[in-house]
């Protein structure tokens, strides 16, 4: 993994945390997943970092970059 990245990581009591690292700083905790991953996207955008969320069995997984972005036209 990189120097300095955003992970989404299972956290205590099933909550969903995202931590700056490699220092493990906690940003913030989320109960529903897809609000951690929506969080640390923007997180991981506005300051140019790789995103990690762990899967299903605590592996993390790099996000492509294209899954920090948003679309600037909705059909």
């Amino acid at each position: 993994m990189e120097s300095e990245y955003i992970l989404v990581t299972k956290g205590p009591e099933r909550a969903w945390t995202v931590l700056r690292e490699p220092h493990r700083r906690s940003m913030m905790s989320f109960e529903v997943k897809s609000h951690a991953i929506a969080f640390a996207r923007a997180v991981s955008f506005s300051r140019k970092l790789t995103l990690f969320v762990d899967d299903a069995h605590g592996v993390s997984v790099r996000q492509s970059p294209a899954s920090l972005t948003y679309p600037t036209v909705l059909n």
